[in-house]
């Protein structure tokens, strides 16, 4: 499973982008918001959306840690 090169998340294989540079570097991009927002130049840990699944992430694992 791919991981998207910009919000971190892994995703089926059929589903996304994926892009090949002309350096030969190769970039998944889980969705058109992901792959848009790169290319805007916009930064992973400044973006909202990305934070705030990542603290629903982060209490999803806690919680399975308890159990």
């Amino acid at each position: 499973m791919p991981v998207c090169s910009f919000c971190k998340n892994s995703y089926e294989f059929p589903k996304g982008t994926t892009v090949v540079q002309k350096d030969g570097s190769v970039r998944y991009y889980c969705s058109s918001k992901c792959r848009k927002n790169m290319e805007m130049g916009r930064l992973s840990k400044k973006v909202k959306w990305i934070v705030k699944s990542d603290i629903v992430k982060a209490g999803k694992a806690k919680y399975a840690a308890k159990l």
